[in-house]
């Protein structure tokens, strides 16, 4: 199948090829927002019932990426692959297995090593790192952020990130600042990311 979703928001993944669609009354973007929506209530609550010895691990990133799409998508916790439908997003695919550990084994020693600092700038650009990988066909966004949401979780035992006033999956103002913030944090300038986390939820 080589249809596609239609009204698509700033900055997210073209869905060209939606052949891993597991329902058929899907035809519109707010459509998937809602199934997916639904969807992710679900891992939210599979995450509040567990505690992980580890959540800096591949194995954690694709049961949660599991859980929050496996109702809507095939490939739900399926690296990116070559052989995959997935847009050439992020890392060359033959890589995310090997950069997804990456990010998994510096971040895990850099919490371990942060001694003071504050919690929004490590979040900002742990964030940012997952994102860039892309180590899934579609749902890295929302992804990334509630892998992020763990880690304060689970760790800390504070409140999750607020991410935005309201949603990040439709287009609006906020969600052009988020999208420009990464793109800056792509130049390994975080400063703007970190403001607009710090703006939504202080001084973290």
């Amino acid at each position: 199948m080589t249809e596609k979703i239609t009204d698509q928001p700033e900055g997210a993944t073209p869905l060209d090829d939606i052949s891993g669609l597991l329902r058929d009354d899907i035809t519109t973007r707010g459509q998937l927002d809602e199934a997916e929506g639904l969807n992710i209530v679900n891992a939210v609550e599979w995450l509040e019932r567990r505690r992980f010895p580890d959540v800096f691990t591949v194995e954690f990133y694709q049961e949660l990426h599991s859980r929050m799409y496996d109702q809507v998508w095939s490939w739900a916790g399926t690296l990116r692959s070559v052989t995959g439908a997935g847009p050439n997003i992020g890392v060359p695919p033959q890589r995310v297995p090997i950069e997804l550990g990456r990010v998994a084994m510096e971040y895990h020693r850099e919490w371990e090593e942060r001694g003071e600092e504050k919690l929004l700038p490590f979040i900002a650009r742990y964030h940012h790192a997952l994102v860039s990988v892309h180590p899934f066909d579609n749902g890295n966004g929302r992804w990334s952020r509630l892998s992020c949401d763990a880690v304060v979780e689970y760790l800390v035992n504070e409140p999750p990130i607020i991410w935005a006033t309201e949603t990040l999956v439709k287009d609006s103002d906020e969600r052009s600042a988020y999208i420009a913030a990464l793109k800056q944090a792509d130049q390994f300038n975080y400063d703007q990311l970190i403001s607009y986390l710090t703006e939504l939820n202080g001084d973290r």
